[in-house]
């Protein structure tokens, strides 16, 4: 993540926009300025090897994929619960960026009907069980507090509220690979692979 970005509503008011890491200026109220860890293509890629080379691969690409939809829903879920509105207050007054990215991952992993919407709960239920985890509302306040107080995070600094929430826990890069899919109980407990009681 490079950064988190929030504007006053008098900033709003007067017309203020968001640039965003391409350089796009935004009219919007809050954007975060991410590297999209699925890349482009997102569905079937080749790997040279045997076939367990490209099942490890396949399963790397739909692990970024879930972990994907999820952040695509927990933006909402988190204003929501932070500000005590409901979710479709947050989807119609700002979600509709996380929305249509969700909708393009689906699309480009060619999900349609059952296994598109069978993906889109799962996600949801995966990102309220991570908002809803001690460690993740601790996360979710301290960021709002920050934001409402500079109005800008960076991504160290967003990296740093978050492992304060998690105990100074942090997982390495790749650590949910050998473990996944998490429970919706491991979510809820704040579960970290590698670290001491990790399941």
């Amino acid at each position: 993540m490079d950064s988190v970005t929030v504007l006053s509503v008098d900033e709003l008011l007067a017309g203020v926009r968001i640039e965003d890491g391409a350089g796009r200026q935004l009219l919007c109220e809050g954007h975060v300025d991410a590297y999209d860890i699925c890349g482009w293509p997102y569905g079937p890629m080749r790997v040279a090897g045997d076939a367990r080379a490209q099942e490890w691969c396949d399963r790397l690409r739909g692990i970024a994929r879930d972990i994907a939809l999820i952040e695509c829903v927990a933006g909402i879920l988190a204003e929501a619960r932070f500000r005590k509105v409901a979710v479709a207050t947050c989807t119609l007054a700002g979600g509709d960026a996380d929305m249509g990215h969700a909708s393009m991952l689906l699309d480009a992993w060619n999900l349609r009907g059952v296994e598109r919407r069978a993906a889109s709960v799962l996600a949801a239920r995966r990102a309220t069980a991570l908002i809803r985890s001690r460690p993740g509302e601790a996360a979710i306040g301290a960021i709002a507090e920050a934001l409402l107080e500079r109005g800008r995070l960076t991504g160290t600094e967003t990296a740093v509220l978050c492992r304060r929430a998690y105990g100074g826990r942090q997982c390495a890069f790749g650590a949910w690979n050998a473990c996944w899919p998490p429970t919706l109980e491991q979510l809820r407990r704040g579960f970290l692979p590698g670290f001491e009681g990790a399941d």
